[in-house]
């Protein structure tokens, strides 16, 4: 590895799980229920503040990793201009990966863990949803969809070929790079990091609470879309991750025949995937990438 790597500063956040309700407790959810099952505009603000943590504050720079970069910006369909910085190969060939990050901090809390990967010779374009850091307009799935199109549009552009992009989320970003695999069969490759099968699975896990996910419009349904995507997967999982449960990332693995290529991170939780695989998860990257820029000629 090399040596100016230092443990990534990512902090992905979810809303604590809730306790074992009590019956008492739980009569009160029926009416809780009726009311935002009334009003969707509150049930929709209320699952974006459990959903989205964004950060408007940057912490860091690229260059504070090492790191060359240049800002980017990119207007969505929508007309929403969002944020990204882009760290370039050193050869004119290389792979680019399209980093969508997780649902919290934003943009400035991910570069020391791509470091190791642009040290390595890969592209990385790294961005922030509508929302986060410095891009305009308040985050939602269709949103961070269309996020993802325009700053993916930017990765080709620089890369020259989609051929030579491959998608890279972590954690929500694997929801957005599964759609946006699922769109566009022509890319090199899909890697995700401590994904989740769905958001409604995510619920049920974090608020076990019976009929609660059934309200839950937002979907990011990753299990049914890897069913229809088309470019070779690598799904990376810690076993340890105490937010997305292992299984999760194993469900990911077998949605395709044959399966993605797996890579579990033995004792990694869900924020420090990156630092305690090390190198067998830089090399997997590294290999995965490789492979299918030779598959794709």
């Amino acid at each position: 590895m090399d040596a100016s790597w230092r443990a990534p500063r990512v902090v992905l956040y979810w809303a604590p799980p809730m306790p074992v309700w009590s019956r008492r407790k739980l009569a009160w959810l029926v009416p809780i229920g009726l009311a935002l099952a009334a009003a969707p505009p509150l049930e929709m603000s209320l699952e974006r503040r459990l959903i989205y943590f964004p950060d408007r504050i940057l912490a860091d720079t690229p260059a504070q990793d090492h790191l060359g970069y240049e800002d980017v910006w990119a207007t969505t369909s929508d007309g929403i201009r969002v944020h990204g910085w882009a760290m370039p190969p050193a050869g004119r060939d290389a792979a680019w990966l399209l980093y969508s990050h997780g649902n919290g901090g934003n943009v400035s809390l991910r570069p020391a863990g791509v470091a190791p990967l642009v040290h390595r010779g890969l592209g990385v374009l790294l961005y922030d949803y509508r929302g986060y850091g410095r891009s305009e307009g308040r985050p939602s799935e269709q949103g961070t969809y269309a996020d993802g199109e325009a700053m993916l549009a930017e990765a080709i552009r620089r890369a020259g070929d989609a051929r030579r992009v491959v998608l890279y989320g972590e954690s929500l970003g694997g929801g957005v790079s599964y759609e946006l695999a699922r769109r566009h069969p022509e890319l090199c490759g899909l890697i995700t990091i401590s994904t989740f099968t769905s958001i409604p699975d995510m619920v049920r896990v974090l608020y076990p609470i019976p009929g609660l996910s059934w309200l839950v419009r937002t979907r990011y349904d990753n299990l049914a879309k890897a069913r229809d995507i088309r470019v070779p997967r690598l799904v990376i999982h810690g076993t340890d991750d105490e937010l997305v449960p292992f299984r999760m990332g194993e469900a990911l693995r077998d949605a395709t025949s044959p399966p993605a290529e797996f890579l579990a991170i033995r004792g990694a939780h869900h924020n420090d995937t990156f630092s305690t695989g090390g190198d067998e998860y830089y090399d997997a990257v590294q290999r995965f990438v490789g492979n299918c820029l030779v598959s794709r000629r």
